[in-house]
């Protein structure tokens, strides 16, 4: 396979857990091309300095450094990189070690369907009951509501996109920032394939949003999606 993949992974706060993310991508063994882009969304704690010392340490860290811009704007950046140095795969996952490297290839050996976009949902979901209770039943059934299309696991970060569509996907949007690009991703989807990855309960960082919190993330994640759905 002669393709270039660019598995990209945005970092804020995670420096518990960080070195072992990246160490356990940097050791995935592939047949072909890869380079890893950490995005280091404005880091305040030990983040940024385990992340140079990978990044010294091995020739497949490409990182960048930006100011806080909250993690959709962060993976956004990230699929605009890969469009614009021309990588015929990308990869997307998060740096809180709740996904392993090890499910990546069942996602890559389903290249050979007609396949745009690889999900790896999580059919046991490891974490908070609100946070399950919320993606699984709520924002599924808003989503079938408004488009007419059942979505398992819409906004997993844990997700395999073709240059093609992903170029696609990025000239619909309608503006430049959004809480969730995945989500809309996932909706934006005609031919999407399913494929169950194991998901591990996060031990570091933030366990818990505070119910405030919670609140107004969701109530501005809906009106996201409902005006990506009168624009379309």
């Amino acid at each position: 396979m002669n393709r270039k993949l660019l598995i990209i992974i945005p970092v804020y706060n995670e420096q518990d857990v960080i070195e072992e993310v990246l160490s356990d991508w940097i050791n995935l063994s592939l047949n072909f091309e890869f380079k890893i882009l950490v995005i280091d969304d404005g880091s305040n704690d030990n983040s940024p300095k385990i992340i140079n010392k990978a990044y010294k340490n091995s020739n497949k860290i490409i990182k960048i450094s930006r100011i806080n811009s909250g993690h959709g704007n962060t993976i956004l950046f990230g699929y605009k990189y890969a469009i614009k140095n021309k990588y015929d795969l990308i990869f997307q996952t998060d740096s809180d070690n709740q996904f392993k490297s090890k499910d990546f290839k069942k996602l890559l050996h389903q290249l050979n369907t007609e396949s745009e976009l690889i999900l790896g949902i999580r059919k046991k979901r490891k974490d908070g009951f609100i946070r399950v209770i919320l993606s699984k039943f709520f924002l599924r059934f808003f989503i079938l509501i408004l488009f007419g299309k059942f979505i398992s696991d819409p906004n997993v970060p844990y997700r395999l996109i073709t240059k093609k569509f992903l170029k696609k996907f990025l000239d619909s949007l309608k503006k430049d920032s959004y809480l969730a690009p995945n989500l809309l991703m996932s909706i934006y989807a005609k031919k999407a394939k399913n494929v169950v990855v194991k998901h591990y309960k996060r031990k570091t960082g933030m366990l818990i949003w505070k119910p405030k919190k919670l609140f107004i993330f969701c109530l501005n994640l809906f009106f996201e999606i409902i005006i990506y759905r009168f624009r379309l």
